[in-house]
């Protein structure tokens, strides 16, 4: 069994579901986290004999950890239905709960999960830009010159970004494990992208660039939650290679 975890408006992920199907993973299963917070039962175990996760779905479906080969995971959101009239205060801490449990039972799966949950995020950790342009340079990709100050009026939140001017067109890199979906990035690129992945432990990371002060690859973000249709029909084929590795576990 494979899972797809997503928002019924992603439609990036809807999209990589449909092209997964298509390579032939089965059972792939369909699951947005308001599915899941509506579950029937949860029974999440950890002991001296390991972890285990066993989900009974609404519909009558079942989710047993052991039998879960590879996951995508698009989760951002922790619905709340049970708790949507209570108190402020309460929802707030049922809510940092949940997102506890969230991390704890999708890393208990031994099979490859992309993006693990982070304490910084359900699907990969999410940092600012400073912090990326930090890694990048790490990484080998040709960064700009970065600075910012309190007077910022930059919600990066809403897709908002300093390093890329307001209409600048972006080229995307999406890496994957150890590989990069873009055949015709330079190999220097690639090669960043992949060492960039590395350093932020995000196994599915997007690399944006622009033509900038540091060449036509100037490094211009990197998200572990990209559009993933701008990697084409190359990325899905990584994507299915890389869930096929659990099919052992």
């Amino acid at each position: 069994m494979w899972l797809v975890i997503c928002e019924p408006e992603d439609l990036s992920a809807l999209w990589a579901f449909q092209g997964l199907k298509r390579r032939g993973l089965a059972p792939l299963e369909l699951l947005s986290p308001e599915i899941l917070a509506n579950s029937l039962r949860w029974e999440h175990r950890i002991d001296s004999q390991g972890a285990r996760i066993a989900i009974k779905l609404a519909d009558g479906r079942t989710v047993l950890g052991k039998d879960v080969c590879g996951v995508l995971n698009r989760a951002y959101n922790t619905p709340l239905p049970a708790w949507r009239h209570s108190s402020a205060s309460d929802r707030l801490y049922v809510q940092q709960e949940l997102f506890a449990f969230y991390l704890s039972w999708l890393h208990c799966l031994s099979c490859p999960v992309l993006n693990r949950p982070t304490p910084m995020g359900l699907a990969g950790q999410w940092r600012a830009e400073p912090e990326w342009v930090c890694l990048a340079a790490k990484a080998g990709l040709p960064t700009p010159s970065f600075r910012q100050t309190c007077f910022d009026r930059v919600n990066e939140n809403q897709g908002q970004s300093r390093l890329i001017p307001l209409g600048a067109p972006r080229r995307t890199v999406i890496a994957v494990e150890r590989t990069v979906a873009d055949a015709t990035a330079p190999k220097s690129i690639a090669d960043g992208c992949i060492r960039l992945a590395e350093l932020s432990a995000t196994g599915l990371l997007a690399v944006d660039f622009i033509q900038g002060v540091a060449g036509p690859w100037t490094f211009a973000g990197a998200t572990p939650f990209p559009d993933m249709r701008a990697g084409g029909e190359r990325f899905l084929d990584l994507l299915a290679r890389t869930l096929r590795r659990g099919v052992n576990v």
